[in-house]
């Protein structure tokens, strides 16, 4: 039985760096999934409170990181409030036409469309959507890193 539980846990893991370029799977929750699996599964004393305190913390810091770290970015560029909206709705309208490259095209596209709508200059436009596709892609980095933090410490307590 408990490599049925192991496989599901792997999945887990691998469905939640996954979920790094595919935003409809919730990345920093499935890999806290997989460790509550362990945990209530297979074996309750491996994991510390204090790996349970960051990996939760960190967890909820993640979740947010999905949209802090183009709103941050975008408003370095220049882009107005409702750009930034525009960015996270067009990471996720793009994504489900065009998968995972929509991520990418997605904020880019829709940032320059607003404010070439507010009519600011191509350039200002193109300038404000490049930085704010930085910040998608630097949180995504920021991300998988803290992700791999977190998946080498669990590996370390239990095996």
């Amino acid at each position: 039985m408990e490599t049925l539980w192991w496989s599901i846990i792997i999945l887990l893991f691998v469905s939640a760096y996954m979920g790094l370029v595919l935003p409809v799977l919730p990345d920093a929750p499935l890999m806290l999934g997989g460790f509550l699996l362990y945990h209530f599964l297979i074996d309750d004393q491996a994991l510390s409170w204090s790996f349970w305190v960051t990996a939760v913390v960190l967890t909820v810091l993640l979740f947010a990181t999905d949209y802090l770290a183009g709103a941050v970015a975008a408003k370095t560029y220049g882009a107005s409030k409702t750009s930034i909206w525009a960015a996270v709705a067009g990471a996720l309208l793009f994504s489900l036409v065009m998968g995972p490259a929509g991520f990418i095209v997605g904020p880019l596209v829709s940032v320059i469309a607003v404010e070439m709508a507010q009519k600011k200059s191509w350039q200002q436009a193109v300038k404000t959507g490049l930085g704010t596709l930085v910040g998608f892609l630097g949180g995504i980095f920021l991300k998988g890193v803290l992700m791999t933090g977190m998946l080498v410490w669990f590996l370390v307590l239990v095996l």
